[in-house]
Formats: structure tokens, C-alpha cells, sequence
């Protein structure tokens, strides 16, 4: 019976030798340069209570997530990391002296559209810093960030820099509340790279919000507008209480008083004024992003935009502050851009946010993203409130920014030795061999198939082995084995004694490996 190919699941990938090597020499290496600055890592599991990321992520993340139901939990595969190291934080290390500076990596899940450095299973590696408040906490989230990505060969790319406080402190003087906040901004980057026409968001968030006027909407409902502006709403709802009563009239036909009807249609002849509130909102975020640009310029123009509305102007102190600090790293790139409508798409963010792309001939590609949010820790059961920062590679989009550039390194576990047994009574001596070989840190594969000395000596030139011992029964009896070097074409009996130094320097010789 033939079988069927199964293959993987859309949007998600299989890493094979050397390309599996390649990733996670990715997240090694970034994780050791995390280290320098004293981070140390931590890991957290794959899935979690979907409670977590109810609370602060985001009405546009929770459409994306990957959620079931088992024994009447509400679970899901997490679809961030910096949602679950705080629950780790909080569970466990809330008596750590501040700041507790963290690393990690591992796979996240969203319900993407795949497509170039988009994928439905993705890597994470990244930092938190937890306990850190103001500028020098973020500049060294920015100097973290762009220094592992010259740590890595990458000195050209793109970091956009920018800060939520502008933008909530304007939606909450039109009224707006947290809900609606939320979606603003979880489709401001729609609307200020051009993606959707501010018409069609106003037309979207009104949709969500529940804005959208009825079209059955009858003469009494149209008359509430007047009487909330003639007499204010609890007179209002006096008169039109009474004008029901008197009338007889029972809009909805079921249990509730008069006044209950009329409170509720007056939150309905509130709506042309939460629908002006969205458009102000749209208009101003569409402003915000034209005076976006590099430092110097933009935060000039920032900062008459913020006194012209009579915002508080500490969130550009802060992003200026910390721009400032970050100069002293040495690391900020020649194409470092602030713009207040960068929103990250996570709610949990509060304060100063940023993003690194990569500007390649296939259009930008973000490798990179974090920010503050101070809220988070004790929105998940912290004891106290808690400032912190972090940021996390997508590591997929850094494997192709290196390949284009050619920097991928060839990472590989591939075997330094092939240790080939001439015999079956020489597999014993050909372990024993091999085990030596191991503990002065070289990597040996055994033959397991018996391919014979001709056939081991192929199977080193297909695979690229560069060193191939050979054990015999003459070998045996002289204590010594056939050491041969692939790439000069030569060998040689070496004293078993003197088989670990042998096969290092002939490494060194011929590949540089050891």
C-alpha cells in the first residue's frame, strides 16, 4: 500500500543540516553578546493560560493567536515571549534585586499570512529589563539591539524611534476610552504608512467601536441630539422619560423602564460625537507621521506640535533624553528616524517604542522590535508597580538579512573524524577510538554500516568528513591506527598514544576546524 507525503503545516518551516545549525548559531551568538551587559537567560513553556494575553496585548494580536480548549482551561501557544517571561517574573522573582536582566529564545505562534520573513511558527530571541525605569534603561535597549546586529556583520539598517505618550495623552483629551485607545493604535501603522486611506480606518474603528449610526433609527432617537444640548443629559433624560410614559409608547417592547430606554438611546445620540472624535484622531496621527524624520528636525517639529494642543511634552524630553544617552554606546546608525505614530501593535506598550529594519532590494524588512511598558507586570499580578523594557529579534528575518549580505555564517555540528572499522572484531577498538577522539572535544561519526575502508573513504569525500581513522586488525596488534587527511590525499600510522594531537594539528592543517 503506497503511503501518503505528509507535509508541514503552511506558514511554518523545517530546518534541516546545515541550515538548522546556521539558526541556532544565530541564537548563540546573540545570546552571548546579551551577557556581556549582564543579562541571564530564562525560558518559559510553549503554552500558556490564554488569560495572559487577554489582558494587555491587543485586541489585533488576540485575532492571531493560535487558542484552544482542553478540561475547560483556555489555553494557546504563545504568541509573544515578553508576555510570559513577566508571568515568569512575577511567579518567581519578584524578590531579585532590580533590575532583573533577562534573555531568552524560542519558537512563538501567530496566524500570519506567510510570506517573506512572515511565518505562522517563528523565532524569538531577545531581552527584558525589568525594574529599570527613564532614558538610560531604553538607550540600552537601543544600543542592545543595533550593537548584536553589527556583532553580527549587519552596519546598515534602518531605526525607527518613537513614543506612545503623544498620542494616548491627545486620544484621552477627545474621550476616548481604553478600549478604544487600543484599536487606534492598533491601526495606526495602517494608516500612517499609507497602507489603508484614513477614510476607510475612520470607517473601520467606528465599525468596532460600535459607532456606526442605525439606519432604522426613528424620529424620537434623531430628536435626542437637540435635547441633550438644550438641557443636559440628566435633564434629558427627565423629559424624555416622560414624554414616554405620557405617550404610552414602548420602544423595545419588553421589560425596561422608560429611563432605562432613554439612557440607552441617548449613549446612542452620543455617537456622532465619538465618530468626530475618531476623525480628529485620524487627522492627527496622519499629521504626526509627515513631521517624522531624523532627530534633529523632527523633534523641533514634535515639540510645537505638542504646545499647539497643550500636550505634556515629557514624552519627547524622554525619547530625546535617551537618543542622547545612546550616543555615548557609539552604536546608533546614520539612518535613525523618530516617529510618533510607531505603535508596535501590542497594547501593553506605554512609553518609548522602536523598530530596526533592513532596507534590501526586496523592500524593508523588520528585523527587530521593543519598547517600554511599565504597565505589564502589574497587570499580571506583580505587587507592586514595575518599569521595564525589552525588545526581541525575529531570527528567520536575520538568517535572510545575513544570507543577502553573504554573512551567514557556515555553522555546522558536521563531524571533524569518520572512524571506520576494517572488520566486525574490530568495532570494539573502533568505539574505544572513537570515545578518545570525543573527550579532547572533537566531534566523530562511527560507521554503522560496514562500508569497508574504500567505502568510508567515498562516503568522507560526499560528506565532506576531513579526517578519516581507520582501525584493522593490524592496527590493533600494533596499537596504532591509518590516519588519513581527505583534503592533502595523505596518510599516516599514528601511535594510539598520540592520536588526539595528531588529528588536531592535521585538522588545523587542512580546514582550520579545531
Amino acid at each position: 500500500m503506497d503511503s501518503l507525503e505528509v507535509k508541514p503545516v503552511r506558514g511554518t518551516n523545517d530546518f534541516v543540516p546545515p541550515d538548522e545549525a546556521a539558526l541556532r548559531g544565530l541564537e548563540q551568538r546573540l545570546r552571548a553578546f546579551f551577557e556581556l551587559y549582564g543579562y541571564q537567560g530564562v525560558a518559559t513553556p510553549i503554552i500558556e493560560p490564554l488569560d495572559l494575553f487577554l489582558r494587555k496585548s491587543g485586541e489585533d494580536l488576540l485575532g492571531r493567536v493560535y487558542a484552544f480548549t482542553h478540561w475547560n482551561r483556555r489555553l494557546c501557544l504563545r504568541p509573544e515571549l515578553t508576555a510570559s517571561v513577566i508571568r515568569a517574573y512575577v511567579n518567581h522573582l519578584q524578590d531579585r534585586p532590580l533590575p532583573v536582566r533577562l534573555h531568552y529564545a524560542g519558537p512563538s505562534f501567530r496566524y500570519e499570512k506567510p510570506q517573506r520573513g512572515r511565518y505562522r511558527q517563528f523565532t524569538e530571541t531577545g531581552v527584558e529589563c525589568i525594574g529599570a525605569p527613564g532614558p538610560l534603561a531604553d538607550a540600552e535597549m537601543l544600543h542592545l539591539a543595533c550593537g548584536a546586529l553589527r556583532s553580527l556583520g549587519i552596519a546598515d539598517f534602518r531605526l525607527v524611534v518613537g513614543h506612545l505618550g503623544v498620542v494616548l495623552q491627545f486620544l484621552a483629551g477627545l474621550g476616548i476610552d481604553e478600549r478604544g485607545q487600543g484599536l487606534i493604535l492598533a491601526h495606526m501603522e495602517d494608516l500612517a504608512r499609507g497602507r489603508t486611506s484614513p477614510d476607510a480606518i475612520v470607517d473601520r474603528l467606528n465599525a468596532l467601536l460600535g459607532l456606526t449610526p442605525s439606519a432604522d433609527s426613528g424620529d424620537f432617537e434623531r430628536a435626542l441630539p437637540a435635547l441633550l444640548q438644550q438641557f443636559g443629559p440628566d435633564e434629558a433624560v427627565r423629559i424624555a422619560s416622560e414624554l414616554l410614559q405620557r405617550a404610552h409608547l414602548s420602544l423595545e417592547g419588553g421589560t425596561r423602564s422608560a429611563e432605562e430606554i432613554v439612557q440607552r438611546l441617548l449613549v446612542k445620540a452620543a455617537r456622532p460625537e465619538s465618530t468626530r472624535a475618531v476623525r480628529q484622531a485620524v487627522d492627527f496621527i496622519v499629521h504626526l507621521r509627515e513631521l517624522a524624520g531624523p532627530p534633529q528636525v523632527a523633534l523641533g517639529a514634535f515639540r510645537a506640535l505638542v504646545r499647539e494642543h497643550d500636550l505634556d511634552p515629557r514624552p519627547l524630553e524622554e525619547v530625546a533624553a535617551t537618543l542622547e544617552l545612546f550616543e555615548a554606546y557609539g552604536s546608533a546608525p546614520d539612518d535613525l528616524v523618530v516617529d510618533l505614530t510607531l505603535g508596535r501593535g501590542l497594547r501593553y506598550y506605554s512609553g518609548l517604542v522602536f523598530e530596526i529594519y533592513d532596507d534590501g532590494p526586496e523592500g524593508p524588512l523588520q528585523l527587530c522590535g521593543g519598547g517600554r511598558y511599565d504597565e505589564l507586570a502589574r497587570a499580571l499580578g506583580a505587587r507592586r508597580d514595575t518599569p521595564a523594557c525589552g525588545f526581541s529579534f525575529g531570527v528567520e528575518r536575520l538568517r535572510l538579512a545575513l544570507a543577502q549580505r553573504g554573512l551567514l555564517a557556515s555553522e555546522s555540528a558536521h563531524p571533524h573524524v569518520l572512524v571506520a572499522p576494517v572488520e566486525p572484531a574490530d568495532q570494539k577498538a573502533a568505539i574505544q577510538i572513537g570515545e578518545r577522539l570525543r573527550a579532547a572535544g572533537l566531534r566523530v561519526e562511527l560507521d554503522l554500516r560496514a562500508r569497508g575502508p574504500r567505502g568510508n573513504l567515498r562516503h568522507a569525500s560526499r560528506t565532506g568528513v576531513p579526517i578519516v581513522v581507520i582501525v584493522g586488525e593490524r592496527e590493533r596488534e600494533s596499537e596504532t591506527v591509518l590516519v588519513r587527511d581527505m583534503a592533502a590525499h595523505e596518510e599516516r600510522l599514528v601511535p594510539v598514544d598520540h592520536l588526539e594531537s595528531a588529528v588536531v594539528a592535521a585538522l588545523r592543517a587542512s580546514r582550520g576546524v579545531a
